[in-house]
């Protein structure tokens, strides 16, 4: 039989790579990859909402996922300034308290005479400022550890908010512009508030994508000796980062006085940026920097918040949620561990 009348099957020939099953290298790189923990995350969210409308006849009801939206505006908006320090490297853990002091601000301001629209605009630039001149420039110029400063910056502006307000709350219910940011809802579904906060989600995933800014961003997570030796000036990147965070605690504290009609000295308590860093790090933003994304950041505060509002309507307290957020944040930083590992056996 001649070499082309053979019909002998060959069983040593490698299958081509796309057939070829899944290995366990494989496996690692679809767990390692930067958007498996948002899609992990996304699923577990799909699984919760299957579960609350099959048991909990008030979850689908209009008023609860009006509601929903409606408490979820402020968290998102401050989940954007986290992404974008967290990205970095670093943590800025007085954002809450830079939502105070703003409140407190936009409600002298208002109550002094001024028009609500450039009190407004003056409340962001005095959290873009904060941000910038006290955090920024101390860690990205001067280069102090980011732990220490936010810590201290909080300490210090939770203090300056109670001394500023004399130590009480200020009645704005009748302030109309921080109503509609707050409280008020497009046909009566859809929250103002919330369709700001998405825009400004897609706003800084656009940013963060598609500019040098961005890259940069990334760059200086990722690796600071080499974006520095690549000329990137982190020295402004990261003060303008801890500014753009400051800029979105600003909005929402004017946010948060229209949700609950007063500008409280507390409003930025810790349990919000435990909050914020929880739903930062859940959909795999990674506490080391470099990697993760505000749309990643997005699914996670969608999941808290959901998560958050199945505990309510069972009657759980805040407490319980208070335990729920910190389990959940331990976890979050465990897998993120686990995943650097697995990334860096890959490597």
């Amino acid at each position: 039989m001649s070499s082309s009348e053979d019909t002998t099957v060959r069983t040593d020939v490698e299958p081509p790579a796309a057939e070829r099953p899944a290995t366990g290298a494989g496996w690692r790189r679809h767990l390692t990859g930067s958007s498996a923990p948002a899609y992990a995350v996304a699923g577990l969210l799909v699984v919760v909402v299957v579960v609350e409308l099959l048991t909990e006849p008030n979850f689908s009801s209009s008023s609860n996922l009006t509601n929903l939206l409606r408490t979820g505006a402020v968290p998102m908006l401050l989940c954007v300034g986290m992404t974008m320090v967290i990205l970095t490297g670093g943590i800025d853990l007085s954002m809450g308290a830079i939502l105070s002091v703003c409140g407190i601000a936009y409600a002298k301001l208002v109550m002094g005479g001024l028009a609500p629209e450039p009190a407004l605009l003056l409340t962001v630039l005095l959290g873009a400022a904060i941000g910038f001149l006290v955090n920024g420039l101390l860690i990205g110029r001067v280069g102090l550890s980011f732990f220490v400063v936010t810590l201290a910056s909080a300490s210090l502006l939770s203090g300056f908010a109670l001394l500023w307000s004399g130590n009480r709350q200020y009645d704005l219910s009748w302030d109309g512009l921080a109503r509609t940011l707050g409280n008020d809802a497009l046909g009566g579904v859809l929250p103002y508030g919330a369709m700001i906060a998405v825009l400004v989600v897609v706003v800084a995933g656009v940013v963060l994508t598609y500019t040098v800014f961005g890259r940069s961003v990334y760059a200086i997570g990722g690796n600071p000796e080499a974006a520095q030796l690549s000329g990137i000036r982190s020295q402004w990147v990261v003060p303008a980062v801890y500014g753009v965070s400051g800029a979105c605690a600003g909005l929402a504290g004017v946010m948060m006085i229209g949700r609950q009609t007063i500008a409280d000295p507390t409003a930025g308590n810790n349990t919000i940026v435990l909050y914020v860093v929880a739903a930062t790090l859940l959909a795999g933003v990674s506490i080391t920097g470099g990697s993760g994304s505000v749309f990643a950041a997005l699914v996670g505060t969608a999941f808290l918040q959901v998560l958050a509002n199945a505990l309510a309507l069972r009657g759980f307290n805040n407490s319980w949620q208070m335990v729920v957020t910190g389990a959940i944040l331990l976890v979050a930083v465990y897998l993120d561990r686990v995943r650097q590992r697995l990334l860096a056996r890959r490597a």
